[in-house]
């Protein structure tokens, strides 16, 4: 994944000049602050980025979106959350939390976005019955964003 991000950070940076912190520091922020547990996770990936950084010869880069919302929060976090039963409902709530900030953020940043679109609710709605244990806790850009995300999935899907 390392060459998605870097060439998607890349665009992502020239951003930033512009328009403030990269898509990486916000994603990265965001889940330090709904999941502290989570520091560690993110602190080992800062690490392999140095130490592959040293391998060839280059200044690290941050740790990209893309990776830090598959490996950090969909890995770490959602993917434990809707396997456990009963459903740990704190920390669904914080799930929904955080995906609906991470939306809120995507109003302003087609990058967030898309990431979104395609590491989460693409999550969600290829495991309808994934969908269906976090649907009572999303907010009202989740519900949005799976609406409209659905179409491209067969299956019956709660409203």
């Amino acid at each position: 994944m390392k060459g998605r991000d870097e060439v998607t950070e890349a665009a992502d940076g020239a951003e930033r000049e512009q328009a403030g912190p990269t898509a990486s520091a916000l994603v990265r922020d965001l889940i330090r602050e709904c999941f502290p547990a989570q520091r560690e996770v993110i602190l080992a990936l800062e690490e392999d980025e140095r130490e592959y950084a040293d391998s060839v010869n280059r200044p690290a880069a941050e740790v990209g979106a893309y990776t830090l919302i598959s490996e950090v929060f969909v890995d770490e976090v959602l993917k434990p959350l809707l396997d456990s039963v009963p459903l740990d409902e704190e920390l669904a709530n914080r799930c929904a939390y955080f995906l609906e900030r991470l939306l809120e953020l995507g109003s302003h940043s087609p990058f967030i976005k898309e990431m979104t679109s395609i590491r989460v609710t693409d999550q969600l709605l290829g495991y309808p019955e994934n969908w269906e244990k976090l649907r009572p806790h999303a907010g009202e850009l989740l519900q949005r964003e799976v609406r409209e995300r659905r179409v491209h999935y067969t299956g019956p899907f709660p409203v």
